[in-house]
């Protein structure tokens, strides 16, 4: 549905654009005097060329091959009328043919030239969407570049198109796409093709006049505006205050981070250890061969416990086995309630509902992480692994 949607946005914007340009008048033009010429030419020489003109198809494709000056010679006119009215068409079809290819090479270069401006619409598809920009952003891009899959990505902002075409040229092995825009507007999320991307990240944006101050503000209402438009997609948004958290809880957001969340713990934690910043940059960067990294559980690994496990991944080369990620059912108001509908049940829903009170907000993360368990733990269904080592192996 998705793709038959973007495929139809994709035809209207190009008709448009060749509408816009008088293209489909021009095609008419050099059709109608293609097939006059060859008319003309069918009854001026039919009965008097060899039977070079014997059809008026023979006359059209000779008219055709004439108007676009390829002259492959196999047909010609011989009589002083039909060479007069070739004279004619080859002049017609130098200034239609060169009309119409400047015609057509200018439709392609002005799409160009509104796409580095962030003013094209993206076609793309399972790409990743990047809302906002700061002074963070350019090493997001740098991480995307180095997981697979992630090479196309639409970046939403207010920045400068200059900026834009350098970041390009910086990043010369990334499909980067630009949209030029407020991306808290649908609209402007609708030509970054947000219904058809895999991922959506959120930053705190300070592009254009934007600043901190109403970061957050734009962050929530985007992350509403992504989920409306995308349900399936996943998306990490970055906050400046922590206490909107609960916001974007409530708007299903995948992944919170908050601005700046682990400066106070890596420069409190180097007054005693020193090196546990160097240590939590080596985690954190793609570079290192000693990365953090999320891997599946091996085939037969289910049900076996957390030492096994660890044993086979250091044996193996995978790397250091940390802990798992583990996806949990949640709890609801209908878990505790009676398995009848009974009236009480009716109303102590209705009530919460009015209060628009969630007891269960707490305990809504599908998504449970769990740090060296312990060697005894047992490895269950849907879970996945963390583990210290390089992607490469």
């Amino acid at each position: 549905m998705f793709r038959n949607f973007i495929v139809f946005r994709a035809a209207r914007s190009f008709y448009r654009t060749v509408r816009r340009e008088n293209l489909p008048k021009l095609v008419l033009f050099v059709s109608l005097l293609v097939i006059l010429g060859g008319v003309l030419v069918f009854v001026v020489e039919t009965g008097r060329n060899e039977g070079m003109f014997g059809r008026l198809f023979d006359s059209i494709w000779w008219a055709f091959v004439t108007i676009t000056t390829v002259g492959y010679g196999d047909s010609y006119p011989v009589t002083t009328l039909g060479r007069i009215l070739a004279i004619l068409l080859m002049l017609m079809g130098i200034l239609t043919i060169s009309t119409l290819s400047g015609t057509i090479a200018s439709i392609f270069v002005d799409r160009k030239i509104r796409e580095g401006k962030g003013l094209q619409d993206i076609t793309t598809r399972s790409h990743a969407v990047l809302c906002g920009w700061n002074v963070n952003a350019e090493r997001i891009l740098e991480g995307l570049s180095h997981l697979p899959g992630s090479r196309a990505v639409v970046l939403v902002n207010e920045m400068d198109p200059e900026e834009f075409q350098a970041l390009n040229t910086r990043h010369e092995d990334m499909d980067l796409r630009f949209v030029r825009g407020d991306f808290s507007n649908e609209k402007v999320l609708r030509r970054g093709a947000i219904a058809s991307a895999r991922a959506a990240i959120i930053l705190s944006d300070t592009s254009g006049r934007n600043t901190l101050g109403n970061a957050d503000e734009r962050t929530i209402l985007t992350a509403l505006a992504i989920k409306a438009l995308n349900p399936d997609i996943v998306i990490t948004a970055e906050l400046v205050n922590p206490e909107n958290e609960g916001h974007l809880r409530r708007a299903n957001v995948d992944d919170i981070l908050v601005y700046g969340e682990f400066n106070g713990f890596l420069l409190s934690s180097a007054t005693v250890s020193p090196a546990i910043p160097r240590v939590t940059k080596q985690l954190l960067s793609f570079a290192s061969r000693s990365h953090l990294r999320q891997v599946g559980i091996p085939a037969g690994f289910v049900g076996k416990s957390f030492a096994e496990l660890s044993g086979y991944f250091l044996e193996s080369g995978v790397g250091v086995l940390i802990g798992f990620l583990s996806e949990e059912k949640k709890m609801s108001l209908d878990d505790i309630l009676s398995e009848g509908s009974s009236a009480i049940d009716a109303f102590i829903k209705a009530k919460f509902a009015e209060a628009e009170l969630d007891v269960f907000e707490g305990e809504k993360e599908q998504l449970q992480i769990k740090l060296n368990p312990g060697g005894d733990y047992v490895i269950k269904e849907n879970e996945a692994a963390f583990v210290i080592g390089d992607q490469a192996v």
